[in-house]
C-alpha cells in the first residue's frame, strides 16, 4: 500500500487553493502557478455533449484549475475542433491526442497523465459539474491533504428527468475511510457503492498516479474497469466520501455493463472484482466468500432483472435465498441498509430537465 505523505501533498507553488476568486477576477494570472485541481476529460465523438461538460467547468466559482481533454478520435474529429475553440479562448484549457491506444482505459490514463494539478478530477464527456463543485472538492481536499482519493454522490439524469440528491445533515456530508475500511465497504456493496461508482465522481491525489495507480484492463474484468479502478485506488490509502451531489451523471442512452452485456457476463465480472477485492482484505473474519456474496447479489437483482430474463433463471436466482449463507448475508444487509446506510444517504427528489 502506498501511503501519501501529507507534507508532500500540497506543492509550494500552490500556496493558495483559489477558493475565493471567481473566474472574472483575472483567471489568466492564476495559470502561472501549478493548478490545484486538474479536470481530466477523456472524450470520443461526443460533440453533442462536450460543450455542456466544459461550460460547467467555466461556470465554477473556483478559478485555480486546468482542463485537459484527451481526444481518442484525434484532430480530424468534430469534438477536437470544439475543444480547440475553448482552448484558444482560455489558457487553462488544453487538448491532447490519445497516442496510448484506443479505448476508455488508455484514453482516461492519457488525460490524467497529461495533468499537472495537485488533485485530478475525472469527468466524462457527457457528465457535468454541479455549481460550486470544484470549490467544494478543494475545501474538503484541503482538510484531508493525505487522502488517496475522494468520491461524491451523483445526481442522475435520464430521459429528461433529473434525480437530485437531497442535502444531508452536516454530520453526514463527509466521511473518511481507511484503505481497509474502503475495501471492505466496496466488497460488501455498502455506502460507497450506494453513493455510486463512476469515474466522474472521483477526485484523485496526483501522488497516487505518480505511484503507478492507473485505470487498467483485466482479462477477467473486460467490462468492469470502473469498479476495478475504485478497488485499486482504495489499495493506495484513505478515501474521503462527500455525500453531496457534486456531479450530474447522464445515464440517457448511456451504454454500461448492465446494458451492453448479458446478465451472465455481468455476474462473471462481479465475481472477478469480488475475488480481487477479497485478496486485498487483511481481515476476512465474518465476511462471506466471493461466491456466496455473488449468490446474495443475484437474489437482490431479481426485481430489476425479472422482465429481462427467462422464468427458469429468475426462479433459480430467487431460490438462492434458501441457502443459509445467502440468507445470513441478506438479513444483515437489509438491517444495515434500512437503519444505517439509507438514513445517511438521504432521499432523492425528481424534476424534469
Amino acid at each position: 500500500m502506498t501511503q501519501i505523505d501529507s507534507r508532500d501533498a500540497l506543492p509550494s507553488a500552490a500556496l493558495s487553493i483559489g477558493v475565493g476568486p471567481s473566474q472574472d477576477e483575472g483567471s489568466a494570472e492564476l495559470v502561472t502557478l501549478r493548478p490545484f485541481i486538474s479536470v481530466a476529460i477523456p472524450t470520443f465523438r461526443r460533440p453533442d455533449t462536450i460543450r455542456r461538460t466544459i461550460d460547467s467547468i467555466l461556470q465554477q466559482d473556483f478559478a485555480n484549475w486546468e482542463l485537459v481533454v484527451s481526444d481518442d478520435e484525434g484532430q480530424g474529429g468534430l469534438s477536437w475542433r470544439i475543444v480547440d475553440e475553448y482552448a484558444r479562448a482560455d489558457g487553462r484549457i488544453r487538448i491532447v491526442e490519445n497516442g496510448r491506444g484506443r479505448g476508455q482505459v488508455e484514453n482516461t490514463n492519457n488525460a490524467m497523465l497529461a495533468c499537472t494539478g495537485t488533485w485530478i478530477k475525472l469527468l466524462h464527456d457527457d457528465d457535468w459539474l454541479a455549481p460550486s463543485a470544484l470549490k467544494r472538492f478543494a475545501e474538503v481536499s484541503k482538510e484531508h491533504p493525505s487522502a488517496a482519493f475522494m468520491t461524491c454522490a451523483a445526481n442522475i439524469v435520464e430521459d429528461g428527468r433529473i434525480m437530485l440528491r437531497s442535502t444531508p445533515s452536516e454530520q453526514n456530508r463527509v466521511s473518511v475511510y481507511s484503505s481497509q475500511q474502503c475495501l471492505r465497504d466496496l466488497y460488501l456493496v455498502r455506502t460507497t457503492r450506494s453513493l455510486g461508482i463512476i469515474p466522474s465522481t472521483l477526485l484523485i491525489n496526483s501522488k497516487v498516479l505518480q505511484a503507478g495507480c492507473r485505470m487498467r484492463a483485466h482479462k477477467s474484468i473486460p467490462a468492469g474497469v470502473d469498479q476495478l479502478f475504485f478497488v485499486d485506488l482504495a489499495g493506495h490509502g484513505d478515501m474521503v466520501a462527500i455525500n453531496e451531489g457534486l456531479i450530474f451523471y447522464d445515464a440517457t442512452n448511456h451504454p454500461s455493463i448492465t446494458t451492453s452485456k448479458s446478465y451472465t457476463e455481468v455476474d462473471e465480472v462481479t465475481l472477478a472484482v469480488k475475488q480481487l477485492n477479497w485478496q486485498l482484505l487483511e481481515n476476512r473474519r465474518n465476511l462471506p466468500d466471493p461466491e456466496s456474496l455473488l449468490r446474495a447479489l443475484r437474489v437482490a437483482r431479481v426485481p430489476a432483472r425479472f422482465h429481462h430474463q427467462s422464468l427458469p433463471v429468475t426462479i433459480r436466482d430467487t431460490l438462492q435465498i434458501l441457502r443459509p449463507s445467502v440468507m445470513k448475508i441478506a438479513s444483515q444487509y437489509l438491517v444495515e441498509y434500512l437503519f444505517r446506510i439509507r438514513p445517511v444517504l438521504g432521499p432523492w427528489y425528481t424534476r424534469r430537465q
